[in-house]
């Protein structure tokens, strides 16, 4: 089942509250990358670059798609977003760091997030504690991403 805007992400984060936590992480909290995370936060879609870039320009955030690129990368690197890969080769972004699933849209490329029912989760869990090839591993996390038609897809 998908997850909705309520159960995803904290939404509303104040700027004050971005620049403090970008601060903590080690980056100054420039405009763009304030509104960047601040969208981020607002959404339970998971954007392109693109698609980020565009919708600071819908709410004046004057802002180019390199710029968008660069302060994802360091967002990344800072560990306060997540870098997934659509089925149509195309990064998306996700600020919602705790531990979650995802089904992607083998057509368009869209990444929805998905709640597993909590037995799913443990057998995941017990199965990669087990697997002999993960013995010398240290996983720091697990997930699982299913694949399919997202529902605008299966309409055409």
């Amino acid at each position: 089942m998908a997850r909705t805007a309520a159960q995803a992400k904290p939404i509303g984060r104040e700027p004050d509250d971005i620049t403090v936590l970008l601060r903590a992480h080690g980056l100054r909290p420039t405009n763009a990358r304030v509104q960047l995370l601040a969208h981020l936060f607002g959404t339970t879609a998971h954007p392109s670059a693109e698609q980020i870039t565009a919708s600071l320009r819908e709410v004046g955030v004057g802002v180019g798609v390199a710029t968008v690129y660069q302060n994802l990368n360091r967002l990344v690197d800072a560990g306060l977003v997540r870098r997934m890969s659509g089925s149509d080769g195309r990064s998306r972004f996700d600020a919602d760091m705790s531990a979650h699933d995802h089904a992607v849209c083998d057509s368009c490329g869209r990444i929805a997030d998905v709640d597993l029912e909590p037995g799913v989760r443990r057998a995941l869990d017990r199965a990669t504690a087990g697997d002999r090839h993960l013995d010398t591993w240290l996983l720091t996390r697990t997930a699982v991403e299913v694949h399919g038609l997202c529902p605008e897809c299966r309409a055409h």
